[in-house]
């Protein structure tokens, strides 16, 4: 306690604790998120297909804020709940307007409810038009943006509902027959 007592003393005390602040606040400004605008075209191969796994784990996966991805999923519901209110306070401060209008939703990588995420930020018409059902497969195109700290959001640019065939309860096959029985064909 003395030695940061002992840094702050002296004729330079106050233009030190002056400097430190502003590198505390330069940082922290750095660390807010950001909102990006929705682009008014939209081409699916814009954007890169990524795994459930990856979109779990952005930095890990070597993905970066900006990038356009696409990733499957079954939708959730629409959150009540900013679920990254603590962090956001700096944006909300620094964007109070454009943040207050972002809304947030959520998916799991099965219909089984495994692999839960909650960063699926969209804008509040988005909301509006989009009627989902409960664990209905979607692909979400977006782009990854940062909360700061390190947090990566995905930024709903458009949302394709996907057919039962592509879903992993059913991949388009029959089911096996079991053996010494026909199948029917039911």
């Amino acid at each position: 306690m003395n030695l940061i007592a002992s840094i702050f003393k002296g004729p330079y005390g106050l233009g030190r604790l002056l400097v430190l602040l502003l590198i505390l606040l330069v940082e922290l400004g750095q660390g807010c998120g950001s909102i990006r605008p929705v682009p008014e075209g939209w081409n699916p191969e814009d954007y890169t297909p990524v795994t459930y796994e990856q979109i779990l784990a952005p930095r890990k996966a070597g993905l970066s804020p900006g990038q356009k991805v696409s990733v499957a999923g079954y939708f959730w519901q629409y959150l009540d709940y900013d679920p990254f209110m603590v962090p956001n306070y700096l944006t909300l401060a620094r964007q109070p307007r454009a943040w207050s209008r972002l809304y947030w939703a959520s998916l799991y990588r099965t219909p089984q409810m495994q692999g839960y995420y909650d960063r699926l930020a969209l804008t509040r018409e988005q909301q509006q038009d989009w009627h989902f059902k409960r664990l209905e497969h979607v692909r979400v195109y977006g782009q990854l943006a940062s909360l700061g700290f390190g947090v990566l959001y995905l930024q709903a640019h458009h949302v394709a509902r996907l057919d039962l065939e592509e879903g992993p309860l059913n991949q388009g096959h029959p089911p096996p027959a079991v053996e010494g029985q026909e199948n029917s064909g039911l």
